[in-house]
């Protein structure tokens, strides 16, 4: 078996430099990602940039941004198994979270249902996050 390989995607490179980590692991099959936020996703310096007006849009911006991780590995989100997302406020936005990712789903898993754990916190890394996601796929 080949040794885990951590990356990031292109554009992630000045942050990893500054920060110390990687956005992706990958060990044979398996591949865990970091938590991905609603940043826009070209990340050009080291100042992260948030662009979405609603909830709803700043969860799509997680999506898309778990997909651009996943991707820079040969990976996708039709490999995702398991995912775990963090909310601020859940106990005010619960409805539309749910709501929102159940779209989510469908939209970028389709009929396959991955286990999810919903978590509720008090504080995220960046200010201006509402929302995180971590996960799990398995290629091949």
């Amino acid at each position: 078996m080949s040794p885990p390989q951590v990356s990031s995607p292109a554009n992630f490179d000045q942050i990893v430099s500054t920060s110390g980590y990687n956005q992706v692991l990958k060990n044979g099959n398996r591949i865990d990602t970091s938590g991905q936020g609603g940043w826009d996703g070209d990340l050009k310096g080291i100042d992260v940039k948030f662009s979405y007006k609603s909830l709803d849009e700043e969860l799509e911006a997680c999506f898309k941004n778990v997909e651009l991780v996943l991707n820079s590995v040969g990976s996708s989100w039709k490999d995702v198994y398991s995912l775990t997302s963090y909310h601020l406020n859940l106990a005010e936005t619960r409805e539309q979270v749910l709501d929102t990712m159940h779209r989510l789903f469908l939209k970028y898993i389709g009929d396959r249902r991955p286990i999810w754990a919903v978590i509720g916190i008090e504080a995220l890394a960046l200010k201006e996050m509402h929302a995180e996601i971590v996960v799990t796929a398995f290629t091949g």
